[in-house]
């Protein structure tokens, strides 16, 4: 008795969790933050969801109806660095929780140093995106800096963690070794919460533009997200086949730039803008599309990609980051070499040219969309935390 005492004991110091996070807007980092609030909630954590900066009222509401409290602290950007520090230590210290978990983007090297000063001693971070030339290699050497002060360090995929560490490996639940000191667990989707919501949007959708088969792109019209590219695939194949649409979900920078060199063009009353919508609108848009285009010239893992899975569409995406661990090629999705349009244009005219292929695609991107379900994720998460503290006993 004595023994399970000591136990109950200790699993009641496990309960409560401060996520730190710059902002809460929409976006792939913030609805990934949402899955891992609700799956700690699921066991039992109390969690606090503390943003530094920008937010979204909608998005704040969505982490209060999952069971989390948020402690929005409307910092500036532009406030000294010592003094961001010195008051995120004072916030982690009035909370006093027993783990904080660290979204890693910008501060995120000073939120890490912020929660060691205020005297936490389970620190965990996740970084999102992939170590590149034009972060520096300073950027790495801080991260690297800051996963030495961490308890664990987790990378969303295993190119990412391979960019900043040099090594990788993949979290495995059940396994029954020290958790290491960084690792990989990828990001999830609620599929069946996909599919009821593709399944809304059949019932009125409208092909976009009046092409009869409709590539679709959703994400950041941005330079790392290869939004260029696949304006000029389209631009090639549009001169060769006539019935072809263009469905864009989101909005960006590269928007302007692409709409001064093609809006001219014959087929540019065959592209729809559908701007920048909720989550739960860009995946009923997914009905209206045959197949997602994902050209990112670099991806930490390419969340994109997975909700199109889900979805039953054919994805083609580039070799870069997470995106060639998510997509198998020829099997769930064709892949191409970053950067390369000439690749690009032949991946989409295959697709378009050869049915059974989009069949075989089909069937098979719903079964892989499976292995990246929430609930898979929450069984990871519930395993890393109770493994964390397990290994704290040793």
């Amino acid at each position: 008795m004595d023994g399970k005492r000591r136990k109950d004991q200790f699993e009641q110091t496990m309960m409560s969790v401060a996520v730190g996070i710059p902002c809460l807007r929409i976006g792939g980092t913030e609805m990934q933050t949402l899955h891992l609030v609700r799956a700690l909630v699921l066991e039992g954590y109390e969690v606090r969801v503390i943003c530094y900066f920008e937010y979204d009222n909608d998005v704040v509401a969505e982490f209060e109806r999952c069971g989390s409290k948020v402690t929005l602290l409307d910092y500036s950007r532009s406030m000294p660095k010592a003094v961001f520090v010195s008051d995120l230590a004072k916030e982690f210290r009035s909370i006093q929780a027993d783990v904080v978990h660290i979204q890693y983007m910008t501060p995120g090297a000073l939120a890490v140093l912020a929660a060691r000063l205020a005297g936490v001693k389970r620190l965990l971070a996740t970084v999102h995106q992939p170590y590149t030339e034009g972060h520096g290699i300073h950027a790495k050497i801080l991260l690297r800096c800051s996963a030495f002060f961490c308890s664990h360090f987790i990378a969303v995929s295993q190119s990412a963690e391979q960019s900043w560490f040099g090594s990788s490996q993949r979290y495995a639940y059940g396994d029954e070794t020290r958790l290491p000191a960084h690792f990989t667990l990828y990001n999830a989707v609620d599929v069946r919460r996909i599919r009821e919501l593709c399944a809304e949007g059949h019932e009125q959708a409208e092909k976009s533009g009046r092409g009869a088969f409709v590539f679709g792109f959703l994400g950041r019209l941005s330079h790392e997200k290869g939004a260029d590219l696949l304006f000029d695939a389209f631009d090639v194949l549009s001169r060769k086949h006539e019935q072809l649409g263009l469905l864009v979900v989101g909005d960006g920078p590269e928007r302007k730039r692409i709409e001064d060199r093609y809006s001219r063009t014959g087929w540019w009353g065959d592209v729809t803008f559908k701007g920048l919508c909720s989550w739960q609108e860009a995946m009923t848009q997914f009905s209206s599309m045959d197949a997602l285009v994902v050209p990112s010239r670099f991806e930490g893992f390419g969340l994109s990609a997975v909700e199109a899975l889900a979805a039953g569409k054919p994805v083609i995406a580039s070799e870069c980051g997470g995106l060639s661990e998510i997509i198998e090629n020829g099997i769930s999705g064709l892949i191409f070499p970053a950067g390369d349009t000439d690749a690009l244009v032949a991946a989409m005219e295959r697709l378009l040219n050869d049915r059974p292929l989009r069949s075989r695609l089909e069937i098979r991107a719903a079964a892989r969309a499976d292995e990246f379900d929430v609930g898979r994720f929450n069984r990871n998460v519930a395993g890393i935390y109770k493994r964390m503290f397990q290994d704290a006993r040793r």
